[in-house]
């Protein structure tokens, strides 16, 4: 994704401007295992509370890092790393002795154990380390051509999310037991002497052995819906019941003796809530529109089929492709309030849903809405109430295909009841709005609406003709700006009752939460803190609340912020130098000696990674020195790089220039001709004159949308050419200078009509007169850029899949988006989510009378002028690769995101992939160059694996330089491989 406009390396090429020294391309090798990497940083996504000998710990992760601080003195840090992502911690007694353990859910790493019972000394036990399997037959699911086939799924690297640990005995005779959340396949259940006693499933020898398990997932089309993502047990004896928040399946209620499903509750089902249909779909009822599962009320794989063969309405593709991360339960707390028990559920963008879940323990209603639906508290909008998001919308602009980006971690995150002082006030964290307090959990039905309880706030516009960012169709709170924002604007009803606190952002996005046993809401600063915070994007907060200036409402203070990195970087003048958290990894650039980050919420980072001579600086000496504000907003005539996605850096020969791709404001220039020093970074930022976007009134061209979110960027003489989302291609003239007065600066926009749309560009690459253009669930674009002021699209594409190579492709649409495209001497690659890396003879893609004789388009769709691909690679399909490592991928998940490529000093052309949960892969595919051309469509040409690195994050962005590999590890932070 990322290169150095005029360098053979870094990812791609083409453009004018000077080399970069340290430039040649050398063939970089790297190390499997985390003994080959060094991480900086990364996301910090689980917080829980540990008390030893009188003294409250907090337990937190830095990405697949182990930290135990004191609450009281939160320098006193302890660490260790793990084997993959720590996504949960649980804490169990076991053993006698007052033993304690953390035990671990690492993704497809799976469970590890900690002894914490001295948390200033940690102890990995790797000796009880173990992965889960698991395997489910004949699922039936609608294919891409809506055809019906019945599908497999195994793995023995169970993604495991979550745990949770009881006792089904009694005090006398315990019989302690753990549940496995696993994403892939459902729920496991083990005796917890297994897992401490490491014994094994009798059929690999491998994995832990699993008692019993449930399979929760439902599939319509290729894409399951339903894994769990967070475990919370209630009650007592018999009567405790296993809450699951199960993602886009709302949540479901579990009998943990037997797994039996009682209960379950789903917002998007229930067209019965007492809201006036406040959400996405509003006054949508499924039932009455759509084929739907007898038992989960979702659109079912008969629906997916109809939808694609061209049938009305489309629920399925709807929620699909736009509105499905409204409905994505993430957590759930349950608490009893006067004769109630209510569920509260951290549900994503819809924001915290309160659900009467009183029968909890007697319903065995596993079907259907089994819980009442009280009232609710509105998420943040994913790029905030502001007066650039009024005017001519597209219907679906938040909700693009796939959530990238933001959609995915936007929401409310994790949620708390204080049960031990006041449950009636909920504490819950999210994206943007932080730490959040809302008041009368006991009567949300009541108070759960802004001010007296009023209906009808007004906000911007009619919901039943389109929606918008600043969610319109809200009647209950008033959406529009406060005045007061901070660095993401919120709404005013985050200033009003019910509401007691918003902090906003608090060292990064809101995430996991923790209450301390004996917080006190009363005084300033007079005990340790009151709630423990992670930073999504990175970092731990100490939090002290405290009365504020309404009786109403509290205030805060941050006691102390751990951040993810040992740098302090800089800050405008007289403003104090911030600790420095990498967490939110997305796009990795190389200039000279330097690496550029894009990291999201944290704008652009600059890091020496290579003296002035060209030798590569040891990787744990890699220092900061460079970067724009840590802040979202503008400080004096300071402008931030914000939701930092890419960075491609240019020199025209008199100014380097960093252009960074923002997922919410377009295009920024930075001056990076100027860097600081080791220990002393320079603040860089974009002038007013640096900034390029179609987001706001006076810049706006034609019928180009006001979402601008940026993903990729290629520069080309004077022209910036933009992955540009929903809006397809727009390019940007860099000699323009933007003063607000026209559009003079956008020289063109495209994005296509019918078959030739492109759904959400997220990758591009240029050669020749040509741009390539990785389009999401719409495939392959290939554009005319010969005149840059009348773009046009040659075709539009999807690529031939594959089912095992056998020769009998599914000629239809491939499962997964396209993300991202380089290019290498005559050859175009194309990476997807789920469908691997394909690559292209340039000469086939820009032909227009190329047709694919065996093109055999899906059911509806005009015929395709389709080429084939001559190579086709995917991890986990052992049939597309030759390798000598001993691995076996084919249980790995992953699929490819950024990718890079280059022609090698020894010869070799090298492919390397940033391959999501899968970690980066390296190829040899210089065969492409040397092997003729495949004689049927059904056959490619296969590279070879030459080496694999597990990262612990989810790999999005990959580049090669100076012998060695940076990746973009999402929420694993900046790794440098060698």
């Amino acid at each position: 994704m990322v290169y150095m406009t005029g360098c053979g390396g870094g990812g791609g090429g083409g453009g004018t401007g000077s080399l970069s020294k340290c430039s040649t391309p050398i063939d970089a090798s790297f190390t499997d295992g985390f003994a080959g990497q060094t991480r900086i940083g990364g996301a910090t996504t689980s917080a829980e509370l540990l008390n030893v000998a009188d003294s409250n710990w907090t337990l937190y992760n830095t990405a697949n890092e182990l930290h135990a601080t004191m609450v009281d003195n939160p320098e006193s840090n302890s660490s260790l790393e793990v084997e993959g992502y720590i996504h949960d911690i649980e804490i169990v007694k076991y053993g006698g002795n007052n033993n304690t353990y953390a035990l671990l859910a690492m993704g497809e790493e799976g469970i590890g154990v900690v002894d914490v019972t001295n948390p200033a000394a940690m102890v990995q036990r790797t000796d009880l380390s173990v992965k889960v399997n698991y395997e489910k037959t004949g699922i039936t699911i609608a294919e891409g051509s809506g055809s019906l086939a019945d599908i497999n799924i195994s793995s023995s690297r169970a993604p495991i999310s979550s745990l949770a640990v009881y006792n089904e005995g009694t005090d006398v005779n315990p019989s302690w037991q753990l549940i496995i959340g696993d994403e892939g396949y459902g729920l496991h259940k083990t005796a917890l002497d297994n897992l401490f006693n490491h014994i094994l499933c009798p059929d690999d020898n491998a994995t832990l052995l699993i008692n019993s398990e449930v399979y929760t997932l439902q599939y319509a089309g290729e894409n399951p819906w339903g894994g769990p993502k967070s475990l919370t047990l209630y009650g007592e004896g018999t009567s405790t019941r296993l809450f699951v928040a199960q993602g886009f399946l709302g949540m479901g209620i579990y009998d943990p003796v037997n797994l039996v499903k009682v209960g379950q509750y789903n917002l998007y089902t229930d067209a019965t809530e007492n809201n006036n249909g406040e959400d996405w779909f509003y006054d949508m009822d499924i039932s009455a529109i759509a084929s739907t599962d007898i038992c989960t009320g979702m659109p079912d794989f008969n629906q997916a089929s109809d939808e694609i063969n061209g049938t009305t309405p489309t629920p399925w593709a709807d929620f699909e492709f736009y509105g499905k991360y409204y409905y994505d339960a993430r957590n759930v707390e349950v608490a009893t309030v006067g004769a109630n028990t209510y569920a509260y559920i951290a549900y994503g963008l819809a924001g915290l849903v309160a659900v009467d879940v009183s029968n909890y323990n007697t319903t065995t209603a596993a079907c259907g809405n089994t819980g009442t639906y009280l009232g609710y508290v509105p998420a943040m909008p994913v790029k905030g109430p502001t007066d650039r998001l009024i005017g001519n919308q597209d219907g679906s602009t938040v909700f693009s295909r796939a959530g990238a980006g933001m959609l995915q971690d936007a929401g409310v995150v994790d949620v708390k009841v204080d049960t031990k002082i006041d449950p009636t006030k909920v504490f819950f964290t999210d994206h943007f709005g932080g730490l959040m307090v809302v008041d009368h959990a006991e009567d949300p039905v009541t108070f759960w609406k802004e001010g007296t309880g009023d209906w009808g706030a007004v906000n911007d516009t009619d919901p039943g003709t389109e929606h918008v960012p600043s969610y319109d169709f809200v009647t209950s709170y008033n959406m529009t700006p406060d005045p007061l924002g901070g660095d993401e604007a919120l709404p005013t009803f985050t200033t009003d009752a019910p509401i007691l606190l918003s902090t906003g952002e608090v060292g990064g996005h809101g995430n996991a939460l923790a209450l301390m046993d004996s917080m006190d809401l009363n005084n300033t600063n007079t005990s340790p803190a009151d709630v423990v915070m992670a930073a999504g994007a990175g970092g731990l907060n100490f939090i002290d609340l405290y009365d504020g200036p309404a009786v109403t409402q509290y205030d805060f203070n941050v006691t102390d912020y751990l951040a993810t990195t040992n740098e302090i970087g800089a800050a405008p003048v007289g403003l104090d130098a911030p600790a420095i958290s990498v967490g939110h990894a997305a796009g990795v650039g190389t200039y000279d000696n330097i690496l550029y980050l894009a990291d999201g919420p944290h704008g652009m980072m600059a890091w020496k990674v290579a003296d002035e001579s060209c030798n590569n600086i040891d990787t744990d000496l890699v220092r900061l020195v460079g970067n724009t504000l840590q802040s979202e907003s503008v400080i004096g005539d300071i402008n931030p790089t914000p939701h930092a996605d890419e960075v491609v850096v240019t020199n025209d020969g008199v100014t380097k220039s960093a252009m960074v791709a923002s997922l919410s404001v377009g295009l920024r220039r930075v001056n990076v001709d100027v860097l600081g020093t080791d220990g002393a970074p320079e603040l860089l930022y974009p002038t007013a004159g640096d900034i390029y976007e179609h987001s706001i009134e006076e810049t706006k061209l034609g019928n180009i949308s006001y979402e601008d979110r940026i993903y990729d960027v290629e520069v080309k003489e004077n022209l910036a050419y933009t992955a540009d989302g929903l809006s397809g291609v727009t390019v940007y003239n860099l000699d323009e200078t933007p003063d607000g007065s026209n559009a003079a600066i956008i020289v063109d926009n495209i994005k296509g009509t019918g078959g030739d749309r492109i759904n959400n560009a997220t990758g591009i690459a240029l050669s020749g007169n040509y741009a390539f253009v990785a389009g999401g669930a719409t495939g392959i674009t290939v554009i005319d850029i010969s005149d840059p002021s009348n773009l046009s699209i040659i075709k539009t594409f999807q690529p031939i899949k594959w089912e095992d190579l056998e020769l009998d492709p599914k000629a239809h649409n491939a499962d997964g988006v396209a993300v991202d495209v380089t290019i290498l001497d005559g050859f175009a690659f194309f990476t997807y989510d789920s469908f691997g890396v394909l690559a292209y003879r340039i000469s086939d893609l820009i032909d227009p009378n190329y047709q694919n004789p065996d093109d055999v388009s899906r059911p509806g769709a005009p015929s395709q002028n389709r080429p084939n691909a001559v190579g086709y690679f995917k991890i986990q399909n052992t049939a597309t690769y030759t390798t000598s490592l001993v691995a076996d991928f084919s249980d790995w998940g992953g699929g490819a995101a950024g990718i890079d490529a280059i022609s090698a000093t020894n010869g070799k052309k090298i492919i390397y992939i940033a391959y999501g949960n899968a970690g980066v892969v390296k190829l040899d595919w210089s065969n492409l160059w040397t092997s003729p051309a495949p004689a049927t469509s059904y056959e490619t040409i296969d590279p070879i694996l030459e080496q694999h690195a597990n990262t612990s994050g989810k790999a999005t962005d990959v580049v090669v330089w100076n012998g060695r590999v940076y990746v973009a590890d999402g929420a694993g932070g900046l790794v440098l491989l060698k």
